[in-house]
């Protein structure tokens, strides 16, 4: 039966982190994942135009997992010290191209020095906070697990530019402070997926291929710390994330009109899994609160939980999730999620799945901007993707209108190496 892992990223993150004299004086290995299937996603009109409608059949990478292949290394220096390094990026396997938008190793660049006080890790990393959910989810981060959407608001809960971490581990707890002088984020922020430094006509994502740019201002600084304590039947998590925006300008409606303007970000989320020692079955939460701050002393409040079960039953996994988002002002709008599913494992490395899932927007009121847009409406999901703070919209791409519903069933195969 296959194990019950998020995926090789984690792993790897943690792996140099109370590794013991036993490892080999040095080495490199190559590893990664492979997750392509056959989907059909519906999406309905809800309060958008009637062209708005969604509906198509493809051929998706990464639904239950991320599609991603790596290199690791390890050198042991002697007197407990060890360098490493991990590159790693991500494949869109149904057309070959690369993601994270073109970059070779857009997922994990960074080089580490472990001591005997702990490690050091410098360059492109996983986001404190994505750790907290990610060791408690039912599944491993792909574009049906609902435990996401703990990340949704803002793209830098899940990777930071530039980031210099410091990790230790003392029995079953782990920790880890971040710091990043621009995690990446713009002066401009929109849907747009720029590859150019933002302009007066231009924007790009949080997070977007070259927001990370250091700027020698405060946009993009970000600050997080994660604290994670496991024992064999037991995840605790808890995670901090903070980053500054410095009043980055954020197009709602057309590129080049700005509809109001950031100041920072702050989000804390706690996580658990428990797993019965008898039967292998967990079952897994994750709750947390953000908040936006704009410039003109309004804040944006939002609510984020998930909870979920995976049941072991031989060869089979059966998987079910509950997600909820939701805005406590603003719009209060919200967006509530239900996902269920089934991997069957033909062996150690090689699986099956399928997956039937629905998010529905609730849109709330009419938010002014202030900008040409006028109002918003719409739940964390749909605003996300409209204003760029969030990288991948619901389920692969389908995304979700206002007051809309979108609907995802799919079968494929997962494979690690």
């Amino acid at each position: 039966m296959q194990k019950n892992v998020l995926t090789k990223a984690v792993a790897v993150a943690l792996a140099t982190l109370g590794a013991g004299g036993a490892m080999a004086q040095s080495s490199v290995t190559l590893y990664g994942n492979v997750d392509v299937s056959v989907d059909h996603v519906s999406k309905s009109q809800g309060a958008a135009a009637a062209s708005a409608k969604y509906s198509a059949t493809r051929v998706s990478p990464s639904a239950t997992s991320q599609t991603s292949f790596g290199f690791k290394g390890v050198e042991d220096l002697g007197g407990g010290m060890k360098a490493s390094f991990v590159l790693e990026g991500q494949l869109n396997h149904d057309t070959g191209g690369l993601s994270q938008d073109g970059r070779i190793f857009g997922r994990q660049s960074y080089v580490g020095l472990t001591t005997n006080f702990g490690e050091f890790r410098l360059g492109r990393q996983y986001a404190p906070i994505f750790y907290s959910t990610a060791l408690v989810t039912t599944e491993r981060f792909g574009a049906t697990d609902l435990f996401i959407e703990g990340g949704a608001s803002n793209n830098l809960h899940v990777r930071h530019d530039n980031q210099v971490s410091y990790w230790i581990k003392a029995g079953g707890f782990t920790g880890e402070l971040s710091y990043s002088p621009n995690a990446g984020t713009t002066p401009i922020i929109s849907a747009a997926r720029s590859t150019t430094p933002a302009s007066s006509t231009t924007g790009q994502i949080v997070g977007g291929a070259t927001a990370g740019t250091e700027t020698g201002t405060e946009v993009g600084r970000t600050y997080g710390l994660l604290a994670a304590y496991s024992t064999d039947s037991l995840v605790l998590t808890g995670g901090y994330h903070h980053n500054k925006f410095g009043g980055a300008a954020v197009r709602v409606a057309v590129v080049g009109t700005t509809d109001f303007l950031l100041d920072k970000y702050s989000a804390f989320n706690l996580g658990a899994k428990f797993t019965l020692p008898s039967s292998g079955i967990s079952f897994n939460g994750v709750f947390g609160q953000g908040q936006y701050d704009l410039t003109d002393g309004r804040d944006l409040k939002l609510d984020f939980v998930a909870i979920g079960t995976r049941i072991p039953i031989g060869e089979w996994s059966l998987v079910a999730q509950l997600s909820q988002t939701k805005f406590r002002n603003f719009t209060k709008g919200k967006d509530t999620g239900v996902m269920l599913g089934a991997d069957y494992a033909l062996s150690k490395r090689t699986s099956l799945f399928t997956r039937v899932g629905q998010i529905k927007d609730t849109q709330g009121d009419a938010f002014a901007t202030g900008g040409t847009a006028g109002s918003v409406t719409g739940g964390p999901d749909v605003i996300g993707v409209a204003t760029g703070f969030r990288e991948t919209p619901v389920f692969a791409g389908a995304g979700i209108n206002p007051n809309g519903k979108t609907t995802y069933v799919g079968l494929g195969v997962r494979h690690t190496f």
